[in-house]
């Protein structure tokens, strides 16, 4: 069996993390190695685990990288705690210690750059929903009280046509009400945190719920406005709850949308 190095993560020099059990394989212990301005989170794995045709089968097989993608996690999530963190895609192997550390120093102003960025901060996820039925109603309602004196005077056939052409616009108005509301939710957010990441909208298959989604974004929040976030988000709730509007926050998580890409091919 070859063994290879497995990044986990990048995280500042100073101070080194204390690091606790394996690595993905539940065999080789954790370790840290200071290589130019950071320290990279290792642990020796099989290179056939992750190059070759019975890699691509492994890769396939969700009983096998299950397990070992939520370590991966973990690891991250631990140095999340009491370091900033750069977090690295799961199954990143090197062939050795000389390789990792040549593919790290191209890129040592991006990392201190990153590091600085992201002191103190976590990455936090927004998602919005939407009762689509209740949305329609309320847009219907109100375009057809606006035109309650035009249909009252009309016959009944084209009172039928005057109201298929409102729900037209009924569906055309709650795309752009949305549109707004997510906007507003943007404008809000920004103002507690320090970049944002647009993440794709999941379908109801994905999130198991009978509400839409129709904003879904990545923030980098300091620590200490995470209170005053959780607190608009409360009270973006309490006032739009009852036109079918739902905000949840999720995190805090590591900085995933906002880490530099680095080339670590090794």
């Amino acid at each position: 069996m070859r063994l290879g190095i497995y990044l986990f993560c990048l995280t500042p020099e100073n101070p080194l993390p204390e690091l606790k059990g394996t690595g993905i394989d539940g065999s080789h212990p954790l370790f840290a190695e200071t290589i130019g301005n950071a320290a990279a989170i290792l642990s020796e794995v099989s290179i056939e685990d992750f190059s070759g045709p019975e890699a691509r089968e492994k890769m396939e097989d969700l009983a096998w990288i299950g397990p070992r993608a939520l370590r991966h996690e973990e690891v991250i999530m631990a140095i999340m705690r009491d370091s900033p963190v750069l977090p690295v895609r799961f199954g990143t192997v090197f062939s050795s210690l000389e390789a990792l550390a040549a593919a790290l120093r191209r890129h040592r102003d991006a990392l201190s750059k990153f590091f600085l960025d992201t002191a103190g901060k976590k990455e936090w996820s927004i998602r919005a929903y939407v009762n689509m039925q209740q949305a329609r109603s309320e847009v219907m309602a109100a375009l057809l009280a606006a035109e309650k004196d035009q249909l009252a005077g009309v016959s009944p056939g084209k009172r039928y046509f005057l109201e298929q052409k409102i729900k037209g616009a009924a569906n055309r108005g709650v795309t752009s009400w949305l549109k707004g509301t997510g906007d507003d939710i943007m404008r809000f957010v920004k103002e507690v945190s320090s970049a944002f990441s647009e993440r794709r909208l999941l379908s109801r298959e994905v999130t198991g719920r009978d509400d839409e989604m129709f904003f879904h974004g990545a923030f980098l929040v300091p620590d200490l406005s995470v209170e005053v976030l959780q607190r608009m988000t409360d009270e973006w709730n309490a006032i739009h709850e009852h036109r079918g509007l739902h905000l949840e926050l999720y995190g805090p998580w590591p900085p995933y949308h906002f880490a530099p890409v680095l080339e670590t091919e090794g």
